[in-house]
């Protein structure tokens, strides 16, 4: 966690969120979840569903 190195990625001219499709621009920030490209906004949803869906499954014993 802590010792991680950030890889360079580089972009392709058309790089666009997975979730919403939003064309993701040179200097914005982006992340890659399961092999697919995902914009700032849609990140922070996607983490908070896993997270989500992770204390329902925690809280269903």
């Amino acid at each position: 966690m802590f010792g991680k190195k950030k890889e360079t990625v580089i972009l392709p001219e058309n790089a666009k969120c997975s979730r919403c499709r939003k064309k993701i621009r040179k200097g914005e920030k982006f992340s890659y979840i399961g092999g697919k490209l995902y914009c700032r906004k849609c990140t922070e949803a996607k983490k908070d569903w896993d997270l989500l869906e992770m204390m329902m499954i925690l809280d269903d014993d």
